[in-house]
């Protein structure tokens, strides 16, 4: 015969362990989304310049938000030449905006795609989309030899 004190407990322990379980996972999340540039082929994945430019995506976007303890410019460090950080940051007091995003918000999702190679580079185009406004494109240029960004442009304009 269970009595009034040990169904409360029961009902207890049983709204601990639901807690307990799905607080774990949200836990877990930021560790992996703000972990450190991948050697190339790490991570299950291919390292070619487009997934590696989305890596880059996918940990600036982490930074500009707050999430994990990485900054934007330690990002941009881990991921592009010193050149091209030099060049974004006078872009950025130049534009008044983040000069990766080339905007003063962040996008809701993006799409990246490979466009051309060459022996030395590949180019690689983002799409970022932001919702209510028009998508904007992103061109971003990558060293094939070690997957560095060498350069980060506004799409050529059309003649």
């Amino acid at each position: 015969m269970t009595t009034l004190r040990t169904r409360s407990r029961i009902v207890s322990y049983a709204a601990i362990a639901a807690v307990l379980a799905t607080a774990a996972p949200l836990t877990a999340a930021p560790a992996l989304a703000t972990s450190a540039p991948s050697a190339p082929g790490a991570q299950g994945t291919a390292a070619t310049p487009a997934t590696e430019v989305n890596r880059f995506l996918t940990a600036y976007r982490h930074a500009v938000l707050g999430v994990g303890t990485r900054t934007p410019g330690a990002i941009r460090k881990a991921y592009l030449t010193k050149e091209l950080d030099a060049r974004l940051s006078e872009w950025a007091v130049r534009n008044h905006a983040d000069p990766v995003l080339r905007a003063q918000n962040v996008p809701k999702d993006w799409k990246v795609r490979n466009h051309s190679t060459t022996a030395g580079t590949s180019k690689v185009v983002v799409t970022q989309i932001w919702g209510g406004a028009p998508d904007t494109r992103v061109w971003y240029t990558v060293r094939r030899s070690d997957l560095k960004i060498v350069n980060l442009t506004d799409p050529p304009r059309k003649r």
